[in-house]
Formats: C-alpha cells, structure tokens, sequence
C-alpha cells in the first residue's frame, strides 16, 4: 500500500492541468474520463464509479458527488468534507496527508490522503476538494490494493472543473441547513434489516442497499441526519430537491411537489414519525423517473432516505416497504405503540375501494381472538362482510398476540404465524388521506421479496 501512496501523492495535483483525455464525460462542474471496465452507478447525490468484482475482495471506487452552496473558506469546506463523506464512512485513524493548495479557472482546490479501516478491509481514502463561484465539489476515492494504482491515477490526471469560478460577492447564500452534518455518520445511524433479494453495500462514500434488475441496478441511499423545522411537510418542501438537485417535475412546476405527488405517512417499528414522497422526475433532454424521499424524524433531527426507479418499476417500492416494517435508529429509545388498540375492528383487501372485488377480510377482537371471513370474488358493498361477522360465517378463526409491531396468530388447528405489522397513511395528489394496515410475513423468504398488500379497516 506504501507504493500506491506514494505515487498518488505525488500526482494528485496533476488534475488542474492534464484535459486532454479521450472519452471525458462530464458530472455537475467536473470533467472525468471513466476508467477501462469500471462500473458506473448514478446516485440521488452523485455518481459512483467502481471496479467490478474480481473474486478476492479486491476493489476502487471513485465518487463524484453533486456540487453543493457554500459560504465558507476552501479549508473550512475540506475539513467538513473530510468529516462527513470520509470519517462519516470508514475508521480513520490519522489526519489527512495533505497537498500543497491548487488552483484551476479560479477554483481553490485542496486534497488529501489517510489509511482507512473498514471491517476487515484497510486501504486508501483520498478526497479532493474544489472551492469556486459560491460552491463545493468533492470527489473521493478508496482502494483497498494497488493493484488498480494505474487505473486510479488515469481517473486523477482526467480530472479537471468545467466552470470559471468567479469572486465571491456578499450576496452568497449561506449553506443550506441540510447540508450540514448531525451526528457521527451514516454508517453508525441505522440498524438494517437487508429486503430480501436486495444486498448492503456499506464501502464507498455512503450507505446503500443495492438490487440489480433486468432494467440496471436499483439504489436506496441511506444519509445523515439534518436539524428539523418541527414539521415534516415543511422539511420535505427542501430536502427533496436538495437531493435530487438538478432535477424537476415532469410536466408541472416544482411549486406543485405535493399537488402531483404520492404520500405516505406513519410511525416506523421504533414509533418514530415517518413522511415518504414520491414524484415523476426529470432532467432536460433526460428519463423520467420516480423519486422518492423518506423523511425519519428523529427527536430534533431527521434521517433522509432517497430512491429512484423507473415509472412503472416496483423495486424500490418494494424495498422501502420492507425497510418500514424494519429499520431503526441506533440509540434511540423505542416509543410505546398501542398496536392491539389500533388492530382491533374488521380489515378488508381487494381491489374495490368499497367492497367490489374484496378478497379478503379478518376480524380481531379486544379478547385476542381473529375471524378469518369466507372469501368471495365479488361483493355487492361492505355490509356482505358485516352480515357475515353477524352470522358467524367464517373460514377460520384463532388468537392473537403483540409484542411490539410483531404480529403471532394461532389457528385453532395449532399453525402458528407471525408477521410484521404496520399502520400508516397513504393518499395520492389532492385525494383523501386513507387509513391503512399492513403484513409482512416474519419468516419471510430471503429469496423473494413480497408486494405490499394494504388493508382498510370497515
């Protein structure tokens, strides 16, 4: 690793100079040239490019993050780069080896290099730094060999800013609130339950879980926390396109995010206060897609969680209906939730808003007992089923039991089940608000992740 290092060092700053690279591509205010059979992943934040699986746990990984507003000295802006995106991310024992400060189009751009731990993995972190026209951009790097050493240097001298920093007047906006930091990373944040089907990639920049379809490979980001306002409505009003910067509704103004959206709203298994937005999406000359964001609040903070999939794609959907049923914040105490309270009365599913089409319905009781309904592929309205409960018809019947948002049900014929449970909100556009309740097998198929099935109480 000492080689690697050295050389590294040693030409970092030769990206201010070194444009004439073949096949460069550009990303927000930074030219790049992607190196000879890596990978490239787009990101809510930024791009990622990365080695390919070579079977022996080698790898390197560059991340191009969006530019972000700033205010602050090129130093100040390092060292808070340096916290989140590198000390946020992997075990750094030692300050950063840093170069002697460059200039390029009157940008001030700093870099700077440590060893890193990861688990069992130690390599190379470098980040680069550019400070210019009232904006920062960052780029880092990580390997774990040199074996991709000549590789990574190409991708450095590729390196060059595509816009002509200007001098900063006082007019400068300040940063925005949800750039800064809460807390020691996004890596020691949240305690996750994998979706089936989906993998955890917790090396690189950031934290994501990561699904790959016929379509391309599906991202769900995981970030750090920012302060509140008090209102989720109020904060997603900025988060979501501060993390889908640079990008705009599809076919309505941005001042219509929540006019054209869908929205999802409730309490994850900690009994935390949830708000998930989703929108269609896009960029000029570009795809439309669905972006989501998923706003936890956390005391006086807020965890940010972002997706993106195609419009008529389900993966992530799928995905962040698992992680609700699952995911908690380290260190933070687990609310009191009267589920039973809340379960107690007689829920339906189907596709028929009132009754046309029901499938299904289950009766639980304040004594700990569940109906199961006969089932009918067709009904006329609601009062089928209440005529039911009132005769008794059912196609089974057993107990139930709580422990937090578990769910354990007994059929008289001694079948135990268990299932995660839920209840939230969900209304699209200007529509109503609909209460609903949902299940997820506990001892689910890790090789297959399920759809949501809602179920509206009579």
């Amino acid at each position: 690793m000492k080689t690697i290092k050295n050389i590294l060092l040693f030409n970092l700053l030769l990206m201010v100079s070194c444009t004439g690279f073949a096949q460069k591509q550009a990303f927000d205010v930074i030219n790049y040239t992607i190196p000879n059979g890596w990978d490239k992943t787009e990101m809510a934040n930024g791009i990622q490019l990365s080695t390919k699986n070579d079977g022996k746990g080698n790898y390197a990984a560059a991340v191009i993050l969006n530019s972000a507003a700033t205010a602050a000295s090129a130093q100040e802006n390092f060292t808070a780069s340096w916290e989140k995106l590198v000390k946020g991310t992997v075990s750094v024992s030692e300050e950063p080896t840093m170069q002697e400060p460059a200039t390029e189009k009157g940008w001030n751009v700093l870099s700077g290099q440590a060893s890193y731990t990861d688990g069992t993995n130690k390599g190379l972190v470098t980040l680069i730094t550019a400070t210019g026209n009232g904006k920062m951009a960052n780029v880092v790097i990580m390997t774990n060999t040199d074996k991709y050493q000549n590789q990574i240097l190409d991708f450095i001298k590729s390196l060059n800013l595509n816009e002509t920093a200007t001098v900063q007047n006082n007019k400068t906006n300040s940063v925005s609130p949800t750039n800064a930091t809460i807390g020691s990373g996004n890596k020691n944040l949240y305690a996750i339950t994998v979706p089936p089907t989906w993998s955890l990639n917790e090396g690189g920049n950031s934290l994501t879980l990561e699904k790959n379809t016929t379509t391309g490979k599906r991202i769900i980001e995981l970030m750090d926390m920012v302060r509140s306002s008090g209102s989720l409505e109020k904060d997603m009003e900025h988060i979501f396109f501060e993390v889908f910067d640079g990008w705009s509704l599809y076919n309505s103004s941005n001042n219509q995010l929540f006019e054209k959206g869908d929205h999802e709203k409730g309490v994850t298994c900690q009994g935390l206060p949830y708000y998930m937005l989703s929108n269609s999406i896009t960029k000029p000359g570009g795809d439309v897609i669905k972006g989501t964001v998923l706003l936890i609040q956390v005391g006086t903070n807020i965890a940010v969680i972002n997706s993106a999939d195609i419009i008529l794609g389900s993966e992530m959907e799928m995905g962040l209906n698992f992680l609700l049923f699952t995911l908690k914040i380290n260190g933070v105490a687990e609310k009191n939730t009267d589920y039973k309270k809340q379960l107690i009365g007689t829920w339906v599913s189907g596709s028929g808003l009132y009754g046309n089409s029901l499938n299904a319905a289950t009766s639980y009781t304040a004594e700990g007992t569940f109906y199961v309904l006969i089932q009918s592929s067709y009904t006329v309205d609601y009062d089928y089923y209440n005529d039911l409960i009132k005769k008794s018809q059912f196609k089974s019947k057993g107990v139930f039991s709580l422990k937090g948002n578990l769910l354990e049900r007994k059929t008289s014929s001694g079948l135990v089940t268990n299932y995660f449970i839920r209840f939230y909100s969900r209304k699209s556009g200007n529509n109503e608000w609909r209460n609903l309740m949902s299940l997820y097998n506990a001892n689910y198929d890790k090789n297959r992740i399920e759809t949501l099935v809602p179920f509206q109480k009579l």
